[in-house]
């Protein structure tokens, strides 16, 4: 063990960021393996009662064990503070030396609680994980957290996003119901789940002049979400998202694709079984054949933008087809394993160029979509006669997709404002960190601990409690019950 003495104390309270009010002697450091051990004490002087103002008597000096976790290098900091306890022989108060950078009752300096609020910026990390960085348990990094964030609801503006992102609070509660301002990519609010009751009682208790300055909710086409203009904002419409209209048709495509794979492979059972009766074999399963190898590993063919495809005139060994192939011979066998494929990537192409296009107004936008919508009706593919009827269907809320506004979102390429495309893409990547945190934790029951949790790490610059919550308010939340015990 190595021991320091004569520390100047300006130079260490500074070094090791504690409050130096110059009542108090940073007396020695002392290291032994990763453990550091501060010893702090204060110079004794006259005390008086707050009660009674009476001249106190020391009962002597107890030392206090508090946590300071400041160290950058895994070390644990320990502060050894001697506090001297003090009685007044007039009304026999007690009370003990006071230390600007702690509080009364705990076991750590005041400097911890920031210090895991800044941790738990970062949504990948579990409650458990920051407290071992901090030499905390976990329930009381979990208790800090509660008693100094409970982050509000942001203002309505006047283009939202909204849509569900699954949490599974409970068998009740799995899907949570995200609002997102599409100008400034901030979450304005989590809401426990996506029930008509739990909607009405949210959207109601907001002011009705807030919820009138909305003008347009993206959306996908879940028929609840496009019922919400109607239902809380009397000026808005609803806008649905460009994504899931192209993901609409690509899962078409890849239904179809699954459909010429399945006859392939009943053609190489039918194979199978008329070797083994010619051999007098009894083999249950054969290897995939090019053409299925092809159906299930370069689908990308058909399902990627054609402006996305990077072509190779290089040669390359594909172990799964046990030959050397470039991107365009692999684009020409798989082209010729169905009589329609080459048909549907030209009108998937046509919807892809469509859907990138820029427009004047929205009567150019609905003219070369009702021009689109008939030559997808008159094809002679079931898919897009049923995309064709899908955008009928929806052809307005989907038009609106077209508008661009004036957005300031500060993470885009360092730009604050710029024009974007009304759509639900943030949404999409913002849904990826609840998910990632509720599998990080494996599960969570607390819907307002996480709610928190994800809206810190997600907001700039989000305020904390001024004055923390109470014992009793941060253990308010009831979990399951436990199950019974049996030895």
């Amino acid at each position: 063990m190595h021991n320091f003495n004569n520390v100047s104390a300006p130079f260490s309270a500074d070094f090791l960021s504690l409050i130096d009010d110059g009542s108090y002697t940073i007396e020695s450091f002392d290291m032994d393996g990763s453990r550091k051990t501060i010893s702090i004490s204060r110079e004794p002087s006259p005390t008086f009662c707050p009660l009674c103002n009476n001249r106190m008597h020391s009962r002597g000096i107890y030392t206090r064990t508090v946590n300071h976790p400041i160290f950058q290098d895994g070390s644990t900091c320990i502060l050894k503070v001697n506090q001297r306890k003090w009685r007044c022989p007039q009304c026999n108060h007690y009370m003990n030396d006071s230390f600007p950078f702690l509080r009364k009752y705990v076991h750590y300096s005041d400097i911890t609680p920031l210090l895991i609020l800044d941790a738990m910026k970062d949504l990948n990390r579990t409650t458990a994980s920051v407290a071992r960085q901090f030499n905390i348990s976990d329930t009381e990094a979990h208790n800090i957290f509660t008693s100094l964030v409970d982050l509000d609801r942001l203002p309505l503006t006047e283009y939202i996003s909204v849509d569900e992102v699954y949490l599974n609070i409970n068998h009740k509660r799995r899907y949570a119901f995200v609002i997102i301002d599409f100008l400034s990519g901030q979450i304005i609010d989590i809401v426990p789940d996506r029930y008509r009751d739990t909607l009405d009682q949210y959207f109601y208790h907001i002011p009705l002049e807030e919820r009138k300055r909305v003008k347009g909710i993206i959306s996908d086409m879940y028929k609840p979400y496009l019922e919400l203009p109607k239902k809380y904002f009397p000026n808005a419409v609803t806008v649905i998202d460009s994504f899931h209209v192209t993901q609409f048709l690509i899962q078409k495509i890849n239904i179809y694709i699954n459909g010429v794979a399945k006859r392939y492979k009943e053609k190489n059972q039918k194979e199978l079984e008329k070797n083994n009766h010619d051999t007098n074999r009894d083999y249950q399963t054969i290897r995939d054949s090019k053409e299925l190898v092809l159906l299930k590993k370069f689908r990308w063919v058909l399902l990627k933008n054609l402006e996305d495809i990077k072509y190779s005139h290089r040669s390359h060994w594909h172990s799964s087809l046990h030959a050397y192939m470039t991107t365009e011979r692999i684009e020409q066998e798989f082209l010729k394993l169905d009589s329609n494929f080459k048909t549907i990537r030209v009108l998937k192409e046509k919807f892809i160029t469509f859907n990138h296009s820029t427009f004047n107004s929205e009567d150019q936008i609905l003219h070369a979509m009702n021009l689109l919508i008939y030559e997808f009706k008159t094809s002679d593919i079931l898919l897009f006669n049923e995309f064709a009827d899908f955008l009928k269907r929806y052809r307005i809320q989907y038009a609106r997709s077209f508008q661009k506004v004036l957005v300031h979102r500060s993470s885009i390429n360092d730009a604050s404002n710029y024009y974007s495309r009304l759509n639900n893409s943030y949404m999409e990547s913002m849904n990826r960190k609840p998910k990632d945190y509720k599998r990080n934790t494996r599960g969570s029951t607390n819907f307002y601990y996480t709610r928190n949790r994800i809206l810190w790490s997600t907001r700039d610059n989000p305020p904390i409690q001024a004055v923390p919550k109470s014992s009793k308010e941060v253990h308010s939340f009831k979990g399951k019950k436990r199950s019974p015990y049996n030895k």
